[in-house]
């Protein structure tokens, strides 16, 4: 508001002229608490959609990721909600006989997120979290989907700073196909998102997803250890079983319904007595596989995660998405300027 008085582009393309009245800065610092989220909701929405009639934006390919954001909160407002439960559980009754008499309702089972370090919670800005990034602070996180011909922001969420990431890149595609009307063949992002949820979700959608698959984690970690990666041990599709380095056979043992996985083991007698046992576990039952139900289709999609394709548009994310957060710090993007999600 303090520029536009001095750029004449601006008053022109604002539709002032010279002489024109400036609204007061309130106009836009107190919008939110008088239009509402819905209404910026909707202006941001409409916005893409321009983009979309524009031809600015492809829709075939999204890139995928999340940033933190500082809250509008001091570390000296943390506590520990154990210590003042008392006060804290007659200050809210006292809140809710308010609530009452005025008609409002205290119910929050709307909300999407659930905080999940509710250990510690901040008396100012309670929906924030405390996340450790080099030292603990109270953060959100904003997660965003961005287009790839001209980089434009399709769709994006904000969190408490420390939900998992891995659970919003559903939410964003879903979100893209909503505001741009297209539907994205192929979503892109970083080793955090390789769930097997999320390649299976993709899987079902048609999607191919380029992203590093975490379990390479999970095998740096066993290497660490050692022993026999999983690839040492063939499966038969046939029999059902697992062919050890030491040629025993590991048969189901236990079916999780919750994971949608199934154990497999050999006999502890002869995991003990083999030869190759040291090079093989840690574990003194033996060693254990886990297949999932659908493994068919998470490795087909593991496979073509590492293909020349996936590898190339993984290399591009990492700029792509750099470039799009730095932008936004220039407008604030570090700090949130309110509270609350």
């Amino acid at each position: 508001m303090e520029t536009i008085p001095m750029r004449l582009d601006w008053l022109w393309f604002l539709g002032y002229d010279i002489d024109t009245d400036v609204p007061d800065h309130s106009v836009l610092s107190k919008a939110r608490a008088r239009w509402g989220v819905e209404a910026f909701r909707n202006f941001f929405e409409g916005m893409v959609w321009q983009c979309v009639e524009a031809g600015l934006v492809d829709g075939s390919k999204i890139f995928v990721d999340s940033s933190l954001v500082d809250a509008d909160a001091s570390n000296n407002s943390v506590i520990d909600p154990r210590s003042l439960r008392v006060q804290l559980q007659e200050g809210y009754k006292r809140l809710e006989a308010r609530l009452e008499e005025k008609g409002e309702s205290t119910d929050c089972s709307g909300r999407k997120y659930l905080k999940q370090n509710s250990r510690y919670i901040s008396t100012t800005d309670p929906d924030a979290s405390i996340v450790n990034r080099g030292r603990p602070k109270l953060s959100y996180q904003v997660h965003r989907a961005v287009d790839e011909r001209r980089e434009v922001i399709t769709a994006t969420e904000t969190t408490p700073g420390d939900v998992n990431v891995a659970h919003e890149m559903i939410s964003l595609l879903e979100s893209h196909h909503l505001n741009t009307g297209l539907k994205a063949d192929t979503v892109v992002a970083d080793s955090k998102y390789g769930t097997i949820d999320n390649f299976l979700d993709c899987h079902d959608r048609g999607i191919e997803a380029h992203m590093p698959d975490l379990k390479e984690s999970a095998a740096k970690r066993i290497a660490g250890l050692s022993i026999f990666p999983e690839e040492r041990f063939e499966y038969d599709r046939e029999t059902d079983t697992y062919c050890c380095p030491a040629g025993q056979r590991l048969k189901p043992k236990s079916l999780h319904l919750y994971r949608q996985s199934r154990d497999y083991e050999a006999p502890k007698k002869i995991c003990a007595a083999c030869q190759l046992r040291e090079q093989c576990t840690k574990n003194k039952s033996g060693r254990t596989l886990k297949r999932h139900l659908r493994q068919d289709d998470i490795d087909k999609m593991r496979e073509a995660s590492r293909s020349a394709k996936a590898k190339r548009d993984i290399q591009t994310r990492k700029h792509l998405m750099e470039r799009s957060f730095a932008r936004a710090t220039r407008y604030g993007f570090d700090r949130a300027r309110w509270r609350g999600l």
